[in-house]
């Protein structure tokens, strides 16, 4: 155990800022009001770590990151009709030391001298995740919440949908299914849809599941 700093509990006494920890928090609030599907390069790098939160105003909003040499793309697009998704918001969460100090309150440092925490960083809430480990119908891209208050999903692939196109020269196909969040004002719908569209008749479809949770922030406080 460390042998300086400060250890906070949440309500349950369980430790949420540890001796040793940095925590993460908010760095950036985007707001993208677009009038279709689309990108954007997010303002982050691999050399510190980094969390992708992100919710959209229109139902069935899919989101993944796409890494091409050293920049992230954020992709937004409506699963099946296409369109605008809204308002896109986009939180990202990562390191920032030094913390800036407030002009009064509460401020913690490391073992380096560097101030890591004060009563003005917002720290990243933990994410929590959605679906029933083990479960056959509550997993992976079957999983279907609705949650109260503003919720910011990870993006990630929650399983893959595979198929032939064509008859007369018959080709595979395949798309990913990605998380979405859909936040209406006072709650938010969590879920995964499939991310392209197949364009033609699509022949043996299959799916396979990534049986993972679908993991989401409360991002009510930013």
């Amino acid at each position: 155990m460390a042998t300086w700093g400060a250890l906070l509990a949440d309500q349950y006494g369980n430790p949420w800022i540890t001796l040793d920890t940095t925590p993460m928090c908010l760095v950036q609030k985007i707001v993208l009001t677009p009038s279709t599907g689309g990108s954007y390069n997010l303002p982050v790098n691999s050399s510190s770590p980094f969390i992708i939160a992100c919710h959209a105003t229109v139902a069935n909003t899919l989101f993944y990151i796409r890494k091409v040499g050293s920049t992230y793309t954020l992709n937004y697009s409506v699963s099946g009709v296409g369109g605008s998704p809204g308002t896109v918001t986009i939180y990202i969460f990562g390191y920032v030391i030094p913390q800036p100090l407030p002009k009064w309150g509460v401020a913690i440092w490391n073992a380096a001298g560097q101030c890591i925490l004060t009563n003005e960083t917002k720290v990243m809430n933990p994410p929590v995740g959605y679906g029933t480990i083990g479960s056959t119908n509550d997993i992976g891209y079957l999983v279907d919440k609705t949650v109260a208050g503003k919720w910011a999903v990870l993006p990630r692939v929650m399983g893959i949908v595979v198929g032939v196109l064509g008859t007369s020269q018959p080709r595979p196909w395949s798309s990913p299914i990605d998380t979405s969040a859909y936040y209406n004002g006072s709650s938010t719908r969590l879920t995964a849809g499939q991310r392209d569209a197949p364009g033609e008749e699509l022949h043996n479809v299959g799916y396979s599941n990534s049986r993972d949770q679908i993991f989401a922030i409360d991002v009510s406080r930013y």
